[in-house]
């Protein structure tokens, strides 16, 4: 049986909305680094792994109702990304 790659939205807020030049981007990947790396890919400035692990830059939220920095972390059809710039202030 073939197993399909689990489709994502990856959302940009704040200084990573600034950095990726988007407000989102449509991916498929099996696990959050694979997401991210993707994402980078696709927005130059944005950088958002670094020596593989996520730069100090951002914070990750799954779906909003958790956050994580593991990139290892499997992704589920449909599981909404969303980077924020970890950025002091309000």
């Amino acid at each position: 049986m073939i197993e399909s790659v689990p489709r994502v939205k990856v959302e940009f807020y704040g200084l990573a909305r600034l950095r990726a030049g988007r407000t989102e981007f449509w991916v498929e990947a099996t696990t959050l680094g694979a997401a991210l790396a993707a994402a980078d890919a696709a927005c130059a400035n944005l950088r958002s792994v670094s020596d593989n692990a996520l730069s100090p830059g951002y914070l990750v939220s799954l779906g909003g109702t958790r956050f994580t920095a593991d990139l290892n972390e499997p992704l589920t059809e449909g599981t909404a990304i969303l980077v924020l710039g970890a950025d002091s202030g309000g």
